[in-house]
């Protein structure tokens, strides 16, 4: 059954009325703020070269690296072929120069000139070890079976006046 006409109008009345729509300000609508961004990882630029520092030794290419294998070879089987005798020659100093050195004995030859207790002149030479060797005029004297005519001016080696 319905309600009679009369009863809706009053309850339609009665019925409280849909709130009013107010106007509102015409505003932007809302910008989404962006993400911030993820932290970066810190970076520094590369320090300026060492002016002072060693250049990079370049990598050797398989040619260079060959080429030291059988230097280095070489060099080993060289040093295992050698006696201790043979490595004093590539030293240069052998059993001869070793021998001469040790018999050195320095500095150099004297010449002393002297008159002999008999009036004769004497060369004598004095040698770096130490050594005199004498010379002097044999004498023209008639005595001992000598010409003096011939055998004018020889030199004799003698022992030296002390």
């Amino acid at each position: 059954m319905e309600p009679p006409p009369r009863v809706a109008a009053q309850a339609a009345k009665a019925a409280p009325l849909a709130p009013s729509v107010q106007p509102q300000p015409i505003t932007a609508p809302p910008v989404a703020e962006p993400e911030p961004a993820p932290p970066q990882a810190i970076t520094q630029s590369a320090p300026p070269p060492d002016p002072f520092a060693l250049p990079v030794k370049p990598e050797l290419d398989l040619k260079q690296r060959a080429i030291a294998g059988a230097a280095a070879a070489d060099k080993a089987v060289l040093k295992e072929s050698f006696t201790q005798r043979d490595r004093k020659l590539v030293n240069d100093e052998t059993a001869l120069a070793a021998a001469m050195s040790k018999a050195y004995r320095g500095g150099s030859m004297r010449q002393v000139e002297m008159i002999a207790a008999d009036g004769s002149r004497v060369t004598k030479f004095i040698l770096p070890g130490g050594a005199e060797i004498c010379y002097k005029a044999a004498s023209n004297n008639f005595s001992g079976g000598r010409d003096p005519f011939k055998g004018a001016g020889a030199i004799v080696v003698s022992n030296c006046p002390r």
